[in-house]
């Protein structure tokens, strides 16, 4: 509409809408792939010429549409099933023939009380027949014959176990028609809870509270969720607001919801086990949509062990008085209930495994996903009625993985790749991997579960509130389909399967010293590849993106990864494609992080790819931003830390000085030109031995100071967010340049904010661990970078109205009444430095964020929250390499509201 408004014509954008539909075909779904000469083009989308047309012009190859191009699948069927009665002619059909459409019948319906979603049932009765026909229900009760009525329903079994314990302490209740002695707590059926129940029951239970649980999943619930959530995230968040609003619409205000952030145990190999950004934080996202709650939320981290657990368990029931000693008794109840339900799920499993015999389904995902009926579209049970037995993922035996997959972080990969491994080793099992649209970890996890498959086919489903069950069971039956022919004609689909290992960086290799490129984030890539110049290694800062080598990323990348990992992959491919590329004097610089957003599966994903292309002996620096960051920096030299830090720290205050001037400067142009004539001078400065950079930012100073401006009154937005989205230009499409186009001045969340947060952290965790060498070396590494920043800014005190930035722990201090500490990433920083900007003058906060970033869509969700205290607009803007002109508008509608902030 915006674009009519403006006087587009309505052929050339349907011609643009063409366009878009064959784009995202060629870079989602060929995604790289050979496309050959003869193309056929089939079903019902190839009645749109336009479509056809844009096909042929954008591969500039003839399309062939073959004349019952929309029921070709169904002609094709139909000559299966002519070939299949043709090999034995005893074979009987129950097809009725062509003639039951001209037979009378009659139609009626009624509504099904069978559960909460009260679907309305139709019923047709054909004469002549028996029985009736039913379509309709969501759950498809009545209107499939079932075979499988012998078969065990395991997921029923597993959820009667996992209810047990809260029900026996409810049934007690009831019969003693008693009070608790905390009154009602509501336990809302979500997430982790669809694992650890009986614990979580029987402590609240124990400890004198009555406890409420919202029911299983139904449509009801899943409606009151999409209505009211807070951001744009995926379906289990959606389900989980429903549960919320149930419980508080049923007078429950009391709610225990913790924050899981770490559910690798003390004995486990794996140091993390995190549960993703939006279910971590999920607390604290309810806590801003429904003020009114109560929400009890101690943070879990099994790998603190009981004692973490205890201290936490006691200060968030420290104003009900609750003392130690009860909360030691009713954790030991708890854990005996979770090991019964465990014991008892093991002795099941070990039955069903034992007498398997023939293709068996094993449901894969997050047991929220996998396990709920309200949520699967009832899958297992639907697999029944084709009599194939459903198994839930953890009635397998778990298998170690860790070896081969020591950069899983997140608790739901380790177990799903566990699975695969498990799924593998037994002939008669075959997987279907239940997820959901937009998820995060799930657009690597995939990609690695294919890899542990290796030649074993799967099933991937992902739902949302919007999925049908028809397709689910046509895709189950085409699945069941393809086993049984591969089973039959004795031929298996031969894949070699490998596992993408780190290549070791050895940076002088026989006397030959590989180039690092340095993916182009922003300008301060050039302090980082200047500071590996200082070290003797050779270093180059990869181009900056462009529209060459976006396409380059997306025809690689699934489309359902981050866009930063399109980006920098592309730029990557980019250079790998070159004619002046030598693998064996090059290296790539991508640095990995533990969770719990996406960043640390980059490098991985990208040795894959590496790998893939005959590539394997091109290492991928990936010094991992935690507690080993300075040791993993430390093999390029000691001096690289330092170096490099000068750098960032310089690039920082230069880029205030374009962001603080640029909007007011009389002469167009001026500030970009004396910008880029020191961009290459303090890069210059950074790579000599005898680079003095503090001579450099005085005259800095000076020439900036020096460039004439005009006087008048701008608002001042802060820019936070994902840190390579928001500092990358082409990734955020000139976001700067926007706002002062529309009468701002942009300030931009500085780059060596991550670096205090990470030192911040790791410092924390080395304490925990008593590691008082290792925190003693950040204390070290702290006080110099805060000295050294503190001497840098000292030069602008008196130009630059964003210096000083604030020490890490007041961000932190200002997000903590919105999230807690434990919940580690860009989300929390992103809180904090908002509130930063807005109480030092910033008349409006944007967030520039990946399309679906998990974290961003946390800060989306909470900064409603922070807006309304402070009566500052903010915006989110999601970017994923396609402009678009709705982004403009909403721009354009935000800055009309900073600007009456004056």
């Amino acid at each position: 509409m915006s674009q009519l408004q403006r006087g587009a014509r309505k052929n050339d954008l349907l011609a643009g809408l063409a366009y878009s539909i064959v784009e995202n075909y060629i870079n989602r779904v060929v995604a790289g792939r050979r496309i050959g000469e003869r193309i056929f083009f089939q079903g019902g989308t190839a009645f749109n010429k336009a479509v056809v047309a844009a096909f042929e012009k954008y591969l500039n190859k003839t399309i062939t549409v073959p004349p019952h191009h929309d029921v070709t699948g169904a002609i094709g069927m139909a000559l299966i099933v002519r070939d299949y009665m043709n090999e034995d002619p005893q074979r009987k059909t129950t097809f009725k023939g062509f003639d039951l459409a001209t037979r009378p019948y009659h139609q009626s319906s009624f509504e099904c009380k069978g559960c909460e979603n009260m679907c309305e049932i139709n019923r047709v009765k054909i004469e002549g027949e028996e029985g009736y026909l039913f379509y309709g229900g969501r759950c498809e009760k009545y209107d499939i014959r079932r075979k499988g009525k012998d078969l065990p329903d395991l997921f029923r079994f597993r959820e009667e176990a996992l209810w047990a314990s809260h029900e026996h302490y409810n049934d007690m209740f009831q019969q003693k028609n008693g009070k608790s002695k905390y009154g009602k707590i509501g336990l809302p059926y979500v997430f982790f809870f669809h694992d650890y129940l009986p614990y979580w029951s029987t402590l609240l239970w124990e400890l004198g509270f009555e406890v409420v649980p919202s029911p299983k999943t139904n449509r009801r619930i899943i409606n009151l969720g999409v209505e009211i959530v807070l951001a744009e995230t995926c379906f289990p968040i959606k389900v989980g607001y429903g549960h919320i609003r149930y419980l508080l619409q049923n007078g429950i205000k009391r709610i225990f919801l913790p924050s899981f952030t770490n559910m690798s145990l003390p004995e486990d190999r794996y140091e993390k086990g995190h549960a993703c950004p939006l279910t971590q934080s999920f607390p604290y996202q309810i806590r801003v949509a429904f003020p009114e709650a109560d929400i009890i939320a101690p943070v879990v981290n099994l790998k603190e062990g009981d004692g973490y657990l205890l201290k936490e368990l006691k200060r968030i029931f420290a104003p009900l008085g609750i003392s130690v000693n009860e909360l030691k008794r009713a954790l030991r109840k708890a854990s005996e209930a979770q090991r019964c339900f465990y014991d008892t799920i093991r002795k099941k499993a070990d039955e069903v495994l034992s007498g398997i015999n023939k293709t068996t389904v094993v449901i894969v995902g997050r047991a929220y996903n996998a396990f709920d009926r309200g949520v699967n579209l009832e899958i297992p049970q639907k697999l029944s009625t084709l009599n194939v037995l459903a198994i839930p993922m953890d009635f397998l035996p778990p298998v170690e993985i860790y070896d081969d997959w020591p950069e899983m972080y997140w608790r739901s990969g380790q177990r799903i790749l566990s699975a695969a491994r498990a799924i593998k080793s037994n002939r008669h099992l075959y997987p279907i991997f239940i997820g959901n649209f937009s998820c995060g970890p799930d657009s690597f996890i995939q990609k690695y579960f294919e890899k542990e498959l290796g030649d074993r086919p799967y099933l991937h489903i992902e739902i949302d509130e919007h999925s049908a069950d028809a397709g689910a069971i046509t895709r189950c039956e085409a699945f069941l389909d393809s086993i049984e022919g591969q089973l039959r004609s004795g031929k298996r689909k031969t894949v070699k399967t490998f596992i993408p290992k780190k290549t070791t960086v050895i940076i002088n290799e026989n006397g030959r010293k590989r180039t690092i490129y340095v993916p182009p984030m922003s300008d301060h890539a050039r302090a980082i590849s200047a500071a590996f110049r200082y070290c003797g290694i050779p270093s180059d800062v990869l181009p900056e993106t462009d529209e060459e080598a976006i396409a380059l990323g997306k025809r690689f990348v699934s489309g359902k990864e981050c866009y930063p990992c399109a980006v920098t992959t592309g730029d990557m491919m980019k250079k790998v494609l070159s004619s002046d590329f030598k693998p064996e004097e090059s290296a790539f610089f991508m640095p990995s992080g533990t969770g719990p957003c996406r960043f640390g599966q980059y490098n991985l994903f990208q040795r894959m790819l590496l790998d893939s292309m005959g590539l394997k002996d091109v290492p991928i620096f990936s010094p991992v931003q935690d507690v080993t960051l300075y040791r993993d920096l430390g093999i390029v030299g000691s001096e690289f830390v330092k170096r490099s830090w000068q750098g960032i720290v310089a690039y920082d205050l230069l880029l205030k000085l374009l962001h603080e001037t640029r909007p007011y400067e009389k002469e167009k142009g001026h500030t970009e030109y004396i910008y880029q004539q020191y961009l290459e001078e303090l890069e210059r400065a950074i790579e000599r031995r005898n680079g003095s950079l503090e001579a450099i930012l005085q005259r800095m100073k000076e020439d900036f100071r020096a460039i004439p401006r005009i006087k008048e009154k701008k608002p001042l937005i802060g820019i936070v967010g994902e840190i390579f989205v928001r500092s990358n230009r082409f990734s955020n499409e000139e976001l700067v340049r926007k706002i002062e186009s529309l009468g701002g001045e942009a300030w931009l969340s500085p780059v060596d904010e991550w670096i205090y947060y990470i030192n911040h952290m790791s410092l924390k965790k080395a304490f925990r661990k008593k590691d008082y060498r290792g925190a003693l070396q950040f204390l070290i590494k702290k006080f110099y970078q805060r000295r050294l920043s503190h001497r840098y800014e000292h030069h602008f005190r008196d130009l630059l109205k964003t210096i000083p930035e604030p020490d890490i722990r007041e961000i932190l201090e200002n997000a903590s009444p919105y999230i807690h500490e434990s919940f580690e990433g860009e989300a929390i920083l992103s809180i904090g430095k908002a509130i930063d900007m807005i109480q030092r003058g910033a008349k409006g906060i944007i967030n520039a964020m990946p399309f679906a970033c998990m974290p961003g869509t946390v800060v989306t969700a909470i900064m409603r929250g922070v807006t309304e205290k402070y009566n500052v607009p903010s915006i989110s803007i999601p970017y994923d390499g396609t402009e678009s002109p709705t982004t403009q508008l909403l721009l354009e509608a935000f800055m009309e509201q900073a600007c009456r902030k004056l």
